[in-house]
């Protein structure tokens, strides 16, 4: 009896052993595992990373002012198209029925000048008569003068009759005078000024009608592709709204919204290495230009930085990043970026004590490929999560995975 109840608490310890070995077993497969890396100090690259677009430096878009009907499309989206080509036509019956108006206006304000100067040159005749009859008049009154101032008593007869005869040349002289004095005076020159601002004005109006008929023939101010139509055959086209945007793609423009603490660092000149989303190869840049005032809707400074698409690889509208190196930071506090998460745009790690992780709050500065400049929340030499830090959480134990 002694022997069986010696055997069976014997059982019953080694029972409870092999109970507290498996507990301890599956507590340490709960632990997450994880692989860890230290804080370190390295000189690193301080530059400041810019997220924007590309947009086509020339992109232009075409009106009409009028509200017109649309009588041709020549041209569709994706198409490739020279400057000077005609893209789409405009219904022009009013504004070629103005045109033929004014260039009747002009030709019958012309014709009217014409005959205003004739009659002026005839006006200007009959007073170069009237000198002539003057001057006539006043050689017969001479004569007559003479005349009689000769009269000799012992040939009375003939100087009467002499004197007869000049005195009838006086009166005929004074009725011719009389007569063309009165056609003159019927008749004042005109004065042509006026009518020759009216033609001028008829000849500007002319010119008007003339580009309101161009005008509906719209044609491509450039060399590039057709962005986008907003009009159909037969459509209204409505003043003021674009009716074909043409792009040239050839030369693109790198555009980036920037804060106020990064306009700061930032100058025309300086070298970029660009990121384009879709494009696998780095696209080297120098900023062309920083706006010198803040944009009062974004409250963002815009730099752009230009990029040659010859073989017109890049699009309109494609999401490019920008990494612009300022200096060199020595003896920096690095975290690599695989250790650092994200809430709410505010960045964090955790800290690995004894195996227990502790979330951090992490300040950062400058990015450098795969590692972040921190300016506060760790310490040289901390232990870190890098893989697995997704799934862990503030106060869990760990298993650091083994090399």
């Amino acid at each position: 009896m002694q022997k069986y109840s010696i055997a069976l608490l014997f059982l019953f310890l080694l029972s409870a052993c092999a109970t507290d070995d498996i507990t301890s077993d599956q507590m340490e497969r709960q632990r997450l595992l994880v692989d860890v890396e230290n804080i370190t100090r390295d000189s690193i690259r301080q530059n400041v990373e810019l997220s924007g677009q590309l947009l086509p430096k020339n992109q232009v878009p075409l009106f009409t002012m009028m509200p017109l009907e649309v009588t041709g499309l020549h041209i569709e989206i994706g198409q490739e198209v020279q400057q000077g080509d005609l893209l789409l036509t405009l219904d022009d019956t009013e504004a070629t029925k103005q045109l033929q108006q004014a260039r009747r206006a002009v030709e019958e304000l012309k014709q009217g000048l014409i005959q205003v100067n004739e009659l002026n040159q005839s006006i200007e005749r009959n007073a170069a008569n009237i000198k002539d009859r003057e001057q006539e008049l006043q050689q017969s009154i001479v004569r007559t003068q003479a005349l009689m101032n000769e009269l000799d008593p012992a040939n009375l007869e003939d100087s009467i009759l002499q004197l007869l005869q000049s005195s009838l040349d006086i009166s005929i002289r004074q009725a011719e005078l009389l007569q063309v004095t009165g056609a003159a005076s019927s008749f004042a020159p005109v004065n042509t000024m006026e009518l020759e601002l009216q033609i001028s004005q008829a000849e500007e109006a002319v010119r008007q009608a003339e580009q309101a008929v161009q005008a509906t023939k719209l044609t491509s101010p450039i060399s590039g592709i057709i962005a986008q139509v907003d009009v159909a055959e037969g459509q209204t086209a409505l003043p003021n709204v674009p009716l074909v945007t043409i792009v040239d793609l050839t030369q693109m423009m790198a555009t980036f919204p920037v804060n106020s603490f990064q306009v700061t660092q930032l100058q025309a000149g300086m070298q970029a290495e660009l990121q384009v989303t879709g494009i696998h190869e780095t696209i080297t840049g120098e900023i062309s230009s920083i706006s010198p005032v803040v944009h009062p809707q974004t409250n963002t400074f815009t730099v752009q930085i230009p990029v040659s698409n010859d073989n017109v690889r890049l699009k309109g509208g494609m999401r490019t990043t920008a990494i612009i190196d300022l200096d060199t930071i020595e003896e920096a506090l690095i975290i690599p970026s695989d250790a650092v998460l994200y809430q709410d745009g505010e960045a964090y790690t955790f800290v690995v004590t004894d195996q227990i992780v502790r979330r951090q709050a992490l300040e950062l500065g400058t990015r450098d490929g795969e590692q972040f400049e921190v300016i506060s929340g760790v310490e040289e030499d901390d232990q870190v999560v890098t893989t697995g830090k997704e799934r862990v959480t503030d106060g869990a134990e760990i298993t650091i995975r083994s090399e």
